[in-house]
């Protein structure tokens, strides 16, 4: 056991360290420097869970219809009504296609999941109903069938399956790479959207 000098001598120092400013500061600069990340990393999943937020409603809002709630930024409202507008062309382009199809449909929510991912906040979505024709267009393929016996050729048009074949066929169309990124993105939202 330590003499009593020597306990004396560290209460005395621990006195004189505890009613000292310059230690007060030393320990509250160790325990921000501890705090520090942790307090980072609640703001920031605080930010994306905004961002999530309103990507989710935009999405919704999108392919679903409703009121665009007052909340939402003025830039996002456009972009959302933007969409609308051109999931209606697209609308109007698969009913097209579908007439000419030999038989089933194509997949509308694959079609729009896709168009969304691609065109969603773009700032100049000028697209006329050409335009859109030739969007849906990727997504079926023509092939010429011959009947022998009337000696007449005549064109299939056929859904199409493959989304690497679906994309090959956006990629020169739009004159532009699919990211895998993009890709990806449309995945989500198809599984997302109902």
């Amino acid at each position: 056991m330590a003499d009593p000098a020597t306990l004396t001598l560290i209460a005395k120092v621990a006195i004189a360290a505890a009613t000292d400013k310059r230690t007060w500061k030393i320990i509250g600069v160790i325990i921000a420097a501890l705090l520090t990340p942790l307090i980072m990393v609640v703001v920031i999943i605080s930010l994306v869970s905004g961002a999530a937020s309103h990507n989710n409603a935009a999405l919704d809002l999108s392919f679903n219809g409703g009121a665009i709630p007052s909340q939402i930024p003025g830039e996002y409202a456009d972009h959302i009504r933007d969409m609308r507008g051109s999931f209606s062309e697209l609308d109007n382009a698969i009913e097209d296609i579908n007439m000419e199809l030999e038989s089933g449909s194509l997949d509308e929510k694959r079609v729009k999941a896709i168009f969304y991912s691609l065109f969603f906040g773009a700032n100049t979505l000028s697209m006329d109903g050409d335009d859109y024709s030739k969007f849906v267009d990727c997504f079926v393929s023509y092939e010429t069938q011959y009947d022998k016996e009337t000696d007449i050729s005549s064109t299939i048009t056929i859904p199409l399956t493959s989304l690497r074949e679906i994309y090959s066929n956006l990629e020169i169309t739009l004159k532009r790479a699919i990211t895998d990124e993009d890709k990806a993105n449309a995945s989500e939202i198809y599984s997302r959207i109902d």
